[in-house]
């Protein structure tokens, strides 16, 4: 349960989560290509009503992440009684949380969408697709109880079989509900979001037998709730609250920028959908490095080692950017081959290419910034982590407003927000880590 700051001990915990982040991209980007190939409103209606879901999910993740946080500074001082109770109260919040989320992507989707989208035919079929996607909302929080768990005690790979179940589940049933196959109806895009919420319910499940078979359950007194700490739920929200706060203001002006982009137009949205996949898969190996950094940081410092975090994180960067260069490469030698996975209509292809360019550039700069911020949540210090994210946003808004309305300049000057905002984080948050201002912060 204790890491080190070593090269293989940062590869042990971020290759498991890398694969589940694959898998999960794998899911998320398999409606995009299996939508390209019904039409550019269902293709920009999945990108829309995809990123609203995702923001519920990541409200979800910011709670568990600071219930990770928790168990990774009790994994690093060995203490197991602890962990099974921190488990337990950040299982029921996730499910209360998850009954307010459903309430709202199930009763009022209909209303927000039609309030933000100009176009009727996308805001009707993103109306569609989370007429069923929001039922996973359910599955989705229970299994990010599970995630913090075995990411805090630093055995990740569970999630990357979980992940991986889910994507095959959804790949298969994906094309039997959206296309009609394999003797199910033909459900079009109200078929990828069931696809998907059935494909969370299996990974869920399976995540419930995995634990009580490798008696995790026992060992650290998962589920027993003997009574209820209000000192730990009060610790919980406090750690927590910064980072869903950051996480719902960062997903909501993901959401807000294509909520911009589609006042440009059916086709801008589209290619957008389409650079937003791309940018799914190149960002996917990050998210292993940066669970890798908030997870490991904490385990440091419980083990008393606040002096090796400095390193660790130049050496989570450095392992981050060498891959991100990789992707980055992919996509300009093979571009024509990867727009061509997400539609079959060639000059939606070729209008895709300057968007791509774009988040090539943001890629440069991703892998320090993501591992950075991460590091910064890690330490505990997550309002500061909320401070750097609220600032961020504002510029990058700022920026949009300006391109999108005011100089009504490209798509592909539009896409260019994401380098300066990525920049701006990891500086700052660089700056912060290295201030050495955390190591007075106790959980």
């Amino acid at each position: 349960m204790q890491v080190n700051s070593t090269y293989r001990d940062i590869w042990r915990m971020a290759y498991p989560v890398i694969i589940g982040a694959a898998a999960v991209t794998i899911l998320n980007v398999t409606d995009t290509i299996f939508l390209g190939r019904i039409g550019e409103t269902e293709l920009g209606a999945s990108a829309l009503g995809g990123v609203f879901y995702f923001v519920m999910v990541m409200v979800g993740v910011a709670l568990g992440t600071g219930t990770q946080i928790q168990i990774a500074r009790r994994a690093g001082e060995k203490n197991h009684a602890a962990i099974g109770e921190i488990f337990d109260h950040s299982f029921f919040l996730l499910i209360g949380l998850s009954i307010v989320q459903f309430i709202l992507l199930a009763f009022f989707s209909r209303q927000i969408f039609g309030m933000l989208v100009g176009d009727p035919q996308v805001s009707e079929a993103c109306i569609q697709f989370l007429k069923y996607r929001s039922f996973g909302i359910f599955f989705v929080m229970m299994a990010t109880a599970f995630r913090s768990f075995y990411v805090g005690i630093a055995s990740p790979k569970v999630w990357g079989y979980y992940s991986f179940l889910m994507a095959i589940v959804n790949i298969i049933l994906g094309y039997a509900l959206i296309f009609g196959n394999l003797g199910m109806p033909e459900m079009g895009i109200a078929g990828a979001g069931l696809a998907s919420s059935i494909a969370e319910a299996i990974g869920l499940i399976y995540l419930v037998l995995y634990s009580t078979n490798k008696n995790a359950i026992k060992e650290f007194q998962l589920f027993r709730f003997k009574s209820f700490n209000k000192e730990l739920i009060t610790k919980t929200i406090s750690l927590s609250a910064p980072l869903v706060v950051q996480n719902l203001i960062s997903m909501g002006a993901w959401f807000i920028f294509f909520i911009f982009i589609e006042k440009m137009g059916k086709h801008a949205l589209a290619i957008s959908n389409i650079t937003r996949s791309v940018y799914m898969i190149d960002m996917t190996p990050m998210w292993g490095f940066s669970v890798a950094a908030s997870s490991m940081v904490g385990n440091l410092i419980g083990q008393g080692r606040q002096d090796e975090v400095i390193t660790l994180v130049k050496r989570i960067i450095k392992m981050a950017t060498a891959i991100s260069i990789v992707m980055v490469l992919l996509n300009i030698i093979f571009p024509v081959q990867l727009m061509g996975l997400f539609t079959s209509d060639k000059t939606l292809a070729a209008d895709s290419y300057g968007s791509l360019l774009m988040i090539c550039l943001a890629m440069v700069i991703f892998p320090m910034a993501i591992v950075c911020i991460s590091a910064v949540s890690g330490t505990g210090a997550t309002r500061t982590a909320l401070y750097i994210e609220i600032v961020a946003i504002l510029i990058y808004l700022v920026y949009l407003v300006a391109v999108v309305f005011k100089l009504k300049l490209s798509l592909e000057i539009a896409w260019l927000a994401e380098t300066i905002y990525w920049l701006f984080t990891g500086v700052v948050s660089y700056l912060f880590l290295r201030s050495l201002k955390w190591t007075k912060i106790r959980i």
